[in-house]
């Protein structure tokens, strides 16, 4: 398959996408299928094969049910998991979803995935392209949602951060690579939650003193703005004494 004529392969990325073969009830004949997609998208990168949004996002969902496969890194397909993962990493696949309205909720739903299905059994090398997926979708992305935020931070405290060191060994390493595009989320968070006292339905906002002295262990520049307020929550509260 070549890039020089891509052309040749839209007929062919939309008869993959049917119903008749992403909704196919043998899970070898997804994940077969998943892997041709990615193909597809590979030779039609930078650009999307398929024009409309909401086919767009069924695509992309779809790719993320197929990818909980890598849990078992013993299965016999494994093989085929890995090279769904390296392909949709390799050519930053889910960057195309940077544009759709809704992307938040795409990148949310593959965030939670890849922290839940996370283990000791996977390599590195597993991990590095579960990174490679997920941190452009933070650094070139124009927003990050509150929602999306929390389904990050929430591996970096109690309990989650003893109940699955390998999810808290990813978050960190992510906040790590994308530190200073995170940073201003990271600021907005504290800036609702610490001085205005917004309540949010976040359960990391339920542990903002011990988030602070995680992202400090982390990447501490991403307090760079949060310190100054902590300082100032601490005056006040001292203050009313």
């Amino acid at each position: 398959m070549s890039q020089d004529d891509n052309t040749q392969y839209s007929g062919l990325a939309l008869m993959l996408a049917s119903e008749y073969f992403t909704d196919h009830q043998n899970k070898d004949v997804r994940l077969l299928v998943a892997c041709c997609i990615a193909d597809v998208f590979r030779v039609f990168a930078p650009e999307a094969p398929f024009n409309d949004n909401d086919q767009l996002k069924d695509i992309f969902m779809f790719l993320i049910k197929q990818l909980r496969g890598l849990e078992d890194p013993e299965s016999p397909s494994f093989k085929r998991y890995f090279y769904l993962l390296e392909n949709l990493a390799w050519v930053k696949s889910f960057n195309i979803c940077i544009e759709l309205e809704d992307n938040q909720d795409i990148f949310r739903s593959l965030f939670k995935l890849m922290f839940s299905i996370v283990s000791e059994k996977h390599s590195s090398k597993v991990k590095n392209f579960m990174l490679d997926m997920m941190c452009p979708l933070i650094s070139e992305s124009d927003t990050v949602s509150p929602e999306l935020l929390d389904t990050i931070l929430i591996n970096v405290v109690e309990p989650q951060k003893s109940q699955n060191k390998c999810a808290y060994d990813l978050a960190r390493e992510l906040l790590k690579r994308t530190s200073n595009a995170i940073e201003p989320y990271i600021q907005a968070f504290f800036n609702n939650t610490l001085m205005l006292g917004k309540t949010s339905k976040s359960d990391v906002s339920n542990h903002l003193y011990d988030l602070i002295y995680e992202l400090n262990q982390i990447s501490p520049n991403v307090l760079l703005a949060v310190l100054p307020q902590l300082e100032f929550k601490l005056k006040v509260s001292l203050s009313c004494i």
